[in-house]
C-alpha cells in the first residue's frame, strides 16, 4: 500500500492518498483548493499512480474543496455519502460499502454528527493482513478532541440536524462505531493543531490510535451526550472565517467567483 498525508499548514488541514503500487491506482480523500488539483495529480503521478476516485468525508465548512474539479480532471467519480444535501450530482455510497484499489480496501463507516452525511474510511492493506490498519476520521474524531457540531448554514433543509442533535449523534458515533474498532487502528483526522474545526484540546500531532483516543480524548471521557455537548461548546474555538459562504460553495449553492476572497 501507498499512503500519504498531505498537510495544508495555513488551515491545519490534512488530505490523503491511498493507493496500490501493483494496481497503479489511488484514491484521494478530502482534497483542498489551497493545494490545488494539479498538486494531487502530480503527487499521484510521481508515485506511478492514476487517480480513480475522489472521496470526501463530508461537505466541508472551513475550506474550499477541489474534489469536484479533481474528479472531473481525472474522469473519475466524486464520492459522498448518499445523505449529502448538495445541489450537484455525485456518486453516492452507503454505510458498509467497500472500494478497492489492488490489495487495498477502503470501507465506508457512516459516522454522522459533525454533519449528517459524515463518513469515515477504514483502510485495510490485504497484502499484509486482513486486519484494518488505519481509519480516516475526517472531522468526527481528532487527536485529543472532536469536531464541532455548530457549523450550520441556517437552512433546515441543508442543516438537517440542529446543533444539539449533532452533538448527541456524534457522541454516540464515536463511542459505538469508532471506539469499537481494534485498538491498534491508527487514527488520521482532517485537522490538527490550530484548526478552528475543533476545540482548544486539539493536539498538534496529526495522527493517533483508537486505543489512545479511547483512553485519553477529553471530550469522550464525559459520562453522556449532554456532558459531551456542554464540554464541546465550552472548549470551542472561534468559528472559522466565512464558514457559511464556504459551506454554501461546497454544497453547490455558490459559484467559485462568488466566494469573494473567502479562505481556502
Amino acid at each position: 500500500m501507498i499512503f500519504k498525508q498531505f498537510r495544508y499548514e495555513p488551515l491545519n488541514q490534512a488530505s490523503y492518498l491511498v493507493g496500490c503500487p501493483k494496481a497503479k491506482e489511488a484514491f484521494i480523500v478530502d482534497p483542498i483548493e489551497g493545494l490545488g488539483t494539479d498538486f494531487y495529480v502530480l503527487e499521484a503521478a510521481d508515485l506511478g499512480l492514476a487517480i480513480v476516485g475522489v472521496f470526501e468525508t463530508h461537505v466541508h465548512a472551513d475550506y474550499v474543496s477541489c474534489a469536484r474539479d479533481l474528479a472531473e480532471m481525472n474522469g473519475c467519480p466524486h464520492y459522498l455519502h448518499e445523505n449529502a444535501p448538495t445541489t450537484y450530482e455525485y456518486t453516492p455510497f452507503k454505510d458498509g460499502d467497500v472500494f478497492t484499489v489492488g490489495q487495498v480496501d477502503m470501507t465506508c463507516l457512516f459516522t454522522p454528527g459533525h454533519t449528517p452525511e459524515h463518513t469515515s474510511y477504514l483502510i485495510t492493506d490485504k497484502s499484509r493482513s486482513t486486519e484494518p490498519w488505519a481509519v480516516l476520521t475526517g472531522d468526527c474524531l481528532f487527536v485529543g478532541d472532536v469536531g464541532r457540531p455548530d457549523l450550520l448554514v441556517g437552512d433546515q433543509a441543508l442543516d438537517v440536524m440542529d446543533e444539539g442533535e449533532r452533538a448527541e449523534t456524534q457522541f454516540a458515533t464515536i463511542r459505538d462505531i469508532l471506539f469499537t474498532l481494534p485498538e491498534h487502528v491508527e487514527v488520521y483526522p482532517n485537522h490538527y493543531g490550530g484548526s478552528l474545526c475543533g476545540g482548544v484540546n486539539m493536539s498538534g500531532k496529526n495522527s493517533s490510535t483508537i486505543y489512545f483516543e479511547h483512553k485519553y480524548n477529553l471530550a469522550m471521557q464525559k459520562a453522556d451526550a449532554a456532558e459531551f455537548a456542554e464540554f464541546v461548546q465550552d472548549t470551542a474555538k472561534p468559528l472559522p472565517d466565512d464558514y457559511e459562504k464556504i459551506k454554501s460553495y461546497n454544497l453547490g449553492l455558490l459559484k467559485k467567483d462568488e466566494l469573494q476572497g473567502a479562505g481556502v
